[in-house]
C-alpha cells in the first residue's frame, strides 16, 4: 500500500476503536519478480524463513473476523503465488470482510479471475509502472507489460473493480500520462501515485531510478491535468507531499490501520522500521494497544525529527525495531 493511499482512504483515529479498520497484510515475500524499486526487497527465492504457517495465518484470519476488521489487503510479494491464497481469499470474505489484493497481474487468468469475482472479492489493484513495454519491463524485472494489461482485462471482464499503482522513476516518470490513460481503458476506477521512496531495493538502484525534481514538476502538472480530465470516470489520487511531511503528520494523526509482514510482526507505517507486536505470539487484541502506544514512543519522534537531518535513513526500514513487545528486551 502506498502512502498516498494510507492517507487517502484512512483518515480516522485510531484511538477511540477496539480493532484497526484496515490491515495490509503482506502475506509473503515470495515474488515472481524482482522489481527495481521493491520497498520489500521481494523476488524470486525471497520468502522469509520464519512466514507464518497455515494454522497461525488462519489463527490471525479468524482473529480479524471476530473482531469485525471492516477491511483488509493481500500483498507481498506476490500474494497469488501464497499456496494458501485462494483458500484465504475465501475465509475472509466468508465472514463478510472487504477485501483488496495487490499484485503484479502476471497470475491473473481469466480463471482466476472469474474465482476472485465469484469470492466478492472488493478491488484488485494492479501495478503498471509504465505506458509502454521497454519502460514497464525495464522496471519490472522478468515481468511482461502485456501479461499485466491482460490480467487487467481478465479483471474487467470478470466484473471485478479494477486499481492501478504507478511508480515513477526517471526513465518512465514521463509515460505517466499514458499510463493513467491505460488504466482508464482497461476498466480501472482508482489511479494511484506519488513520488518513489528511498528503500528496499531502490537503495541499490537510486542512480537509475531517482527522478529529477525538473521531472517531478512534470509530473505533477500531467497528474493534476488527468485528475480534470477523469473527474467523474476514474479518480486519479496522488500525494505531492514528500515522506517527512507525511510522518510529521502521522505523529499527531495515526491511521486506524497496521501491516502486518510475512512473519507476523505489525509494523506501525511502511515508512517507518518500528514494529509493535508478533501474531505469533500476541492476539490480536494485544498488539493493537500496543500499536496505540507505540506511536507514543519517543523514538518514533525522534526517527522523524532524525530524518529530516538525514534523508538517507529511510534507506534502513527493514532493520526493524520493537516497540511494547514481550519480547523486546530480549531482542535489544
Amino acid at each position: 500500500m502506498t502512502v498516498a493511499q494510507e492517507q487517502q482512504t484512512h483518515e480516522i483515529g485510531s484511538e477511540d476503536i477496539g480493532a484497526p479498520l484496515y490491515v495490509a497484510w503482506q502475506i509473503t515475500n515470495e515474488c515472481n519478480l524482482a522489481c527495481l524499486h521493491c520497498i520489500e526487497e521481494s523476488g524470486p527465492g525471497k520468502a522469509f524463513k520464519d512466514e507464518l504457517t497455515k494454522e497461525q495465518t488462519f489463527s490471525v484470519l479468524k482473529q480479524m473476523a471476530d473482531a469485525q476488521v471492516p477491511y483488509i489487503s493481500f500483498s507481498g510479494g506476490e500474494p497469488m503465488v501464497h499456496p494458501d491464497f485462494f483458500e484465504m481469499v475465501e475465509y475472509i470474505t466468508d465472514k463478510g470482510v472487504n477485501l483488496k489484493i495487490e499484485t503484479n497481474g502476471h497470475y491473473l487468468t481469466p480463471e482466476n479471475c472469474k474465482r476472485l469475482k465469484d469470492l466478492e472479492v472488493k478491488a484488485v489493484q494492479v501495478s503498471i509502472d509504465g505506458g509502454t513495454p521497454a519502460s514497464f519491463n525495464k522496471m519490472r524485472v522478468h515481468g511482461r507489460f502485456e501479461k499485466a494489461i491482460e490480467g487487467m482485462r481478465n479483471l474487467r471482464e470478470a466484473g471485478v473493480p479494477v486499481e492501478v499503482n504507478f511508480v515513477p522513476a526517471k526513465f518512465n516518470i514521463h509515460e505517466v500520462g499514458q499510463a493513467v490513460d491505460l488504466a482508464f481503458e482497461n476498466g480501472a476506477y482508482s489511479f494511484y501515485s506519488g513520488k518513489i521512496m528511498f528503500t528496499g531495493n531502490a537503495v541499490r538502484t537510486w542512480h537509475i531510478l531517482q527522478p529529477s525534481e525538473e521531472q517531478y514538476v512534470e509530473f505533477f502538472k500531467t497528474l493534476h491535468g488527468k485528475t480534470k480530465e477523469y473527474e467523474g470516470r476514474m479518480r486519479v489520487f496522488f500525494h505531492e507531499l514528500g515522506l517527512l511531511e507525511e510522518l510529521k503528520y502521522r505523529l499527531v494523526n495515526p491511521a486506524a490501520l497496521f501491516i502486518i509482514i510475512p512473519n507476523g510482526k505489525v509494523k506501525l507505517i511502511n515508512a517507518l522500521p518500528f514494529t509493535c507486536g508478533d501474531l505469533r505470539e500476541q492476539t490480536l487484541s494485544e498488539v493493537w494497544g500496543n500499536f496505540n502506544r507505540a506511536w507514543k514512543d519517543p523514538r518514533v519522534a525522534k526517527f522523524v525529527d532524525d530524518l529530516e537531518k538525514d534523508p538517507d535513513l529511510v534507506s534502513k526500514l527493514h532493520k526493524w525495531i520493537p516497540l511494547n513487545e514481550p519480547t523486546a528486551s530480549a531482542a535489544a
